[in-house]
């Protein structure tokens, strides 16, 4: 039976459904404005405990539908190394990359892609998961050398669901989700920078997102062994819960609530991604 909704965007971000989801399928249908039903079956997602996880293909989509921005600005490659004893930093790291990956495909910069393919293969090493996903990353290399944009993207979705998979297959499904958590975050950045430089209030409701926030913070919670209780844990668990206080709590998204949404996350990216920056964390706690 098919499942439809006859909502309006903003509806649909407070039901859950993230802004990549729907604008896998306006790319996937052709289709500039919100169709009036939308066919969940369709969606290029995968739904975890009644929440869409998006696809990191389908981030970006909808800004480009509201104008393109400079890409090339937001490649931002992890600037320091994880501990290969902790697995679930190096798991939310994986997923940044992987959106890193998008990001520099939306910028056609085919050297930052190649490293990007080479990161992911020492990352996948250090997670024990280098034969299952070598092929993939030396295909990324192969196709941004080719600028085969489409093949890069590919591959680069292949590769995430190649790591949940085998990281489920293990039973370890926590560093499944923080792989996606990862993707999700260091995504969600991009855009509010991108948003804070443009705004608009169509591009600042592409953030209401609560349903997905209240997913990743549950994750967290049960979240369970040494790594649950860690000082970066439990900061990216309390900056969930400042994003789901300034989203559950707001009928529009203002220009300060955006600013506010891009120095949260960039203080959590900064517990796994980049080094930490004492003005974006004075920022966060303003």
């Amino acid at each position: 039976m098919i499942k439809t909704f006859s909502y309006p965007l903003s509806q649909l971000f407070r039901r859950g459904l993230s802004v990549a989801l729907v604008a896998g399928f306006l790319s996937a249908s052709g289709q500039d404005e919100a169709p009036l039903q939308i066919d969940l079956d369709n969606f290029p997602g995968e739904i975890v405990e009644k929440v869409v996880v998006p696809i990191p293909a389908e981030i970006f989509a909808v800004l480009d539908k509201l104008g393109e921005p400079n890409w090339g600005s937001g490649i931002k490659l992890p600037s320091g190394e994880v501990s290969a004893n902790d697995r679930s930093l190096l798991a939310l790291t994986f997923g940044g990359l992987v959106a890193e990956g998008f990001i520099a495909v939306q910028a056609k910069d085919a050297e930052e892609i190649q490293k990007i393919g080479r990161e992911v293969l020492a990352l996948s090493n250090a997670l024990g998961l280098a034969v299952a996903v070598r092929p993939h990353s030396l295909s990324i290399i192969e196709a941004a050398g080719d600028k085969d944009w489409s093949r890069v993207r590919d591959e680069l979705d292949s590769t995430q669901q190649t790591v949940r998979e085998t990281m489920e297959k293990l039973r370890d499904d926590e560093l499944s989700n923080l792989v996606s958590l990862g993707g999700w975050l260091r995504g969600t950045n991009v855009v509010t920078v991108f948003i804070s430089d443009s705004f608009s209030e169509d591009k600042a409701e592409l953030l209401n997102q609560p349903g997905l926030i209240i997913h990743f913070r549950e994750v967290l919670e049960k979240m369970e062994g040494p790594s649950s209780k860690t000082p970066a844990m439990r900061a990216i668990l309390v900056g969930l819960a400042r994003l789901e206080s300034i989203i559950g709590s707001l009928e529009t998204i203002s220009e300060e609530d955006v600013r506010q949404l891009r120095d949260i996350t960039r203080v959590m990216l900064e517990e796994f991604y980049y080094e930490k920056s004492d003005s974006a964390a004075d920022k966060a706690g303003n």
